[in-house]
């Protein structure tokens, strides 16, 4: 069955400069570097935390890499009603279907100033998703920024970053759940199944660890507002890699409807990408 990986990055430093990138990492990571899958029917390249100021430049270059279905670039949301200008931007590059504002350090008074609030609404009110990379703490936060803007449709990047390594039956990991539960109460939020390999223990097998957040997170949201992602290659760095978190989630579905809305459907009407995915 085909899919649609909506979470990837590539980057490449002669280029942008990341702040984030250490001195042991590839100078470039580009569409051919890619595991190829024949049954890949479409990726979205996700802002890879360039300089923010380079920010425009880094969503032109993704949209005209090859492979590249559409592009969640940055925007500084935190502006408020100043942000118009940057979104006025990004709808000269056809590809931009969203925006990603990275908030996983942010303080949790920056996800509820009320300049962050004005600025998700004008993300919705111009036609484009928000993506929200928050960690698991932040994630009783992000409930109340989604509810403060009902229009704009949110996906939850990676799960929230649940506390993969430490387990589902951990203080932190039922914690994690009820505050997923509450965030799944709102029905403009979806979520990606992604990124858990970067919140496992490396020294243990991922599937045992990550299948009970996974299992919970579809449970919790249901198969029309779950979607794939690999967050490749900063949680699928080889093939192997990729292959065994595409079918592992590919495995979750209970049904071959279900499998086709959590692989591609969602990723369609979600992002309005212009893709006809046969098979899927």
């Amino acid at each position: 069955m085909n899919f649609i990986d909506t979470h990837l990055h590539y980057w490449d430093r002669d280029r942008f400069h990341y702040g984030w990138l250490d001195a042991t990492a590839p100078t470039s990571v580009l569409p051919q570097q890619l595991p190829a899958r024949a049954d890949r029917a479409g990726a979205i390249f996700v802002q890879a935390d360039c300089d923010r100021a380079e920010g425009l430049e880094e969503a032109r270059w993704a949209a005209g890499l090859p492979g590249v279905s559409a592009v969640i670039a940055f925007a500084p949301v935190e502006h408020g009603g100043g942000v118009i200008s940057w979104l006025e931007a990004l709808h000269t590059i056809s590809a931009v279907r969203g925006v990603r504002r990275l908030l996983q350090d942010a303080p949790d008074e920056l996800l509820l100033d009320a300049q962050t609030i004005v600025g998700l609404r004008r993300v919705g009110s111009e036609g484009f998703v928000f993506d929200a990379c928050v960690r698991a703490r932040q994630l009783p936060s992000l409930t109340r920024l989604a509810a403060a803007v009902p229009e704009t449709t949110i996906v939850l990047d990676h799960l929230g970053k649940p506390p993969v390594a430490a387990g589902i039956q951990t203080e932190p990991g039922r914690a994690w759940m009820v505050a997923l539960q509450d965030l799944a109460q709102l029905p403009n939020v979806h979520v990606k199944l992604s990124g858990l390999a970067a919140e496992a223990d490396q020294d243990v097998p991922l599937d045992p660890q990550a299948r009970p957040f996974l299992h919970h997170a579809l449970e919790t949201f249901g198969g029309n507002r779950c979607l794939i992602g690999s967050d490749w290659p900063v949680s699928t760095r080889d093939a192997a890699g990729y292959d065994s978190w595409i079918s592992l989630v590919d495995e979750l579905g209970a049904s071959t409807d279900e499998r086709a809305r959590i692989l591609a459907d969602n990723a369609i009407s979600t992002y309005a990408l212009d893709l006809t995915v046969p098979g899927a």
